[in-house]
């Protein structure tokens, strides 16, 4: 065995958490669901305070013969945090910042438990107050002036910021912002899990790696030598967040998007990068859908000249909805009067850049416009913070539209959902992809709203069901629809997971055999199965 053995360390033994058990569940009942709305049940609620209480859980769960399901802010949209019995293990009371780092290259680091919600944290980025720093060490408080002074921030921008770190973590966050600078993967530098058995696991980037043939191994408490491998199915050449990692040899990339089914990660440090001195929120607008998506691909040329940080696209049906429901609420809507008609698709742009470059950004994202026969003058920009909050909220105007069309139709029809597609391609088959999407559900006559990362061919296309039976239909056509993506070389699951409604699409995606290497895998780490029942392989 030529790859690194990593060293686990048993848990100190502490106290027992806080355990809800039997009648009193009842008054727990928002533990057994999430965003997705599929609802669960359980034997047992535990809510630990730190990670050798997570331990003491887990080995009770062990002694009870109860899987246990993982559950953070309970913000996913796939099930993955929606139990199938047995004990729900709760991290939302690890909730605190524990320190800062700096390395020998200047790179800082924030250390926090899995518990933390990533809007607190990058609040506190933001203003450089932490309400845990009280209780930091010495060191790491003296670094508080020198990170205010820095001003760096923690780049995962999932839309939900009340999402919490562990869960970010667990699903190799992304968002909008993703174009510019990755998903949640390449900024967690250290973990700490602890596994099925009770037993805990400190991993650090780049000190446990495989083999060049993809072996490794990790030596357990008792001496045991687990011997491993790192899955050999190709990684999309897009967004993927789809299975065990199989695009590195760092052994702790297997947590990183593992919904919760090899380990409990009850703190991790986070990688801080350097906030852009100028932010800019621009929305170009195009008469056609082939103009836009040529300006897409003419942005991705100069996307290091231009500082883009998130490229998104609003389709023709995207702002039709938002000029009626301009139409309906007025000001309130947070759409603007100046949405014309002739605005038939918007392409919106982040922008990151220093006070210096923000004239040379400006005008040469200008020229780009030019070059192609768009308007720049018709384009909002934003460059103060009161118009840069104007253009979020129109930005975030659509999906409150969605939400609320949907509501209208669950009055009537419960069982209904929007179906929110999460598929991406690699960049030569942006058109093919968009073009999918139209002659598919037009087909179909199915109701769809199209917007969501163009930047990265990431599409959330909205598929708005008027009654049960279009429900189903498009349910159907999505499994479809995910079928073709696969085929252009993408992922079925770009950024949302597979949790446990999606598992159908993971053998799609890598195959019987990648199935086989996942569950090896899982069988290393949790050899009884009992983390994570029902996600991910089902």
């Amino acid at each position: 065995m030529s790859g690194n053995i990593a060293k686990a360390s048993q848990t100190p033994v502490g106290g027992m958490p806080q355990m809800v058990v039997g009648e009193a569940l009842s008054s727990w009942r928002k533990y057994f669901s999430d965003e997705s709305r599929k609802e669960g049940d359980a034997d047992c609620i535990a809510l630990p305070q730190n990670a050798e209480e997570v331990a003491m859980a887990v080995r009770e769960a062990a002694r009870n013969g109860w899987n246990v399901t993982i559950s953070g802010a309970r913000t996913g949209i796939t099930a993955a945090a929606v139990p199938d019995g047995g004990l729900v293990l709760s991290l939302e009371r690890m909730n605190h910042v524990l320190g800062l780092r700096k390395n020998e290259r200047g790179d800082f680091f924030v250390h926090c438990e899995s518990g933390v919600r990533l809007g607190d944290l990058q609040k506190s980025l933001q203003t450089g107050m932490f309400a845990d720093s009280k209780d930091w060490s010495e060191e790491s408080r003296a670094l508080l002036t020198e990170l205010r002074d820095a001003k760096l921030f923690y780049p995962p921008d999932p839309t939900e910021t009340s999402a919490s770190i562990g869960g970010t973590v667990a699903c190799n966050a992304s968002g909008a912002h993703t174009f510019g600078y990755g998903p949640t993967r390449p900024y967690v530098e250290a973990m700490h899990v602890v596994l099925a058995d009770g037993s805990s696991l400190d991993l650090h980037r780049g000190e446990w790696m495989a083999d060049d043939d993809g072996a490794f191994a990790l030596q357990m408490p008792d001496g045991t030598i687990l011997n491993g491998k790192m899955p050999s199915y190709p990684w999309p050449k897009t967004k993927s967040a789809a299975g065990y990692f199989s695009g590195g040899r760092d052994v702790m990339d297997l947590f990183i998007g593992s919904e919760g089914t090899l380990g409990v990660v009850t703190d991790v440090e986070l990688r801080l990068v350097p906030r852009p001195e100028r932010s800019i929120m621009v929305m170009c607008f195009w008469a056609d859908e082939a103009t836009a998506l040529k300006f897409v691909h003419a942005l991705r040329a100069e996307r290091k000249q231009l500082g883009l940080e998130a490229v998104e696209y609003f389709g023709a049906d995207a702002l039709d909805m938002l000029r009626e429901r301009r139409r309906l609420l007025g000001a309130a809507s947070g759409v603007p009067a100046c949405l014309e008609d002739d605005m038939r698709h918007g392409v919106f742009l982040d922008v990151g850049c220093s006070a210096a470059d923000e004239r040379d950004v400006l005008q040469r994202l200008q020229k780009v416009i030019k070059s192609l026969g768009g308007d720049a003058g018709k384009c909002w920009c934003a460059t103060e913070n009161d118009t840069r909050e104007r253009l979020r909220l129109f930005r975030h105007a659509l999906p409150e539209t969605v939400n609320g069309l949907i509501a209208q139709i669950r009055r009537q029809y419960p069982t209904v959902t929007k179906l929110g597609t999460d598929m991406a391609v690699p960049d030569e088959r942006l058109e093919e992809y968009v073009a999918m999407f139209h002659e598919e559900l037009g087909a179909a006559g199915l109701r769809y709203v199209t917007f969501g990362h163009v930047g990265d061919n990431h599409l959330h296309v909205n598929i708005l069901p008027r009654n049960p039976d279009e429900y189903a239909k498009g349910k159907a056509l999505y499994f479809d629809l995910a079928k073709r993506v696969v085929a252009m070389g993408g992922s079925p699951a770009a950024e949302h997971g597979i949790g446990k409604l999606k598992t159908n699409f993971l053998e799609l995606l890598i195959g019987k055999q990648g199935v086989e290497e996942m569950r090896a895998i899982k069988a290393l780490f949790d050899p009884h199965g009992m983390l994570g029942p029902k996600t991910l392989m089902g």
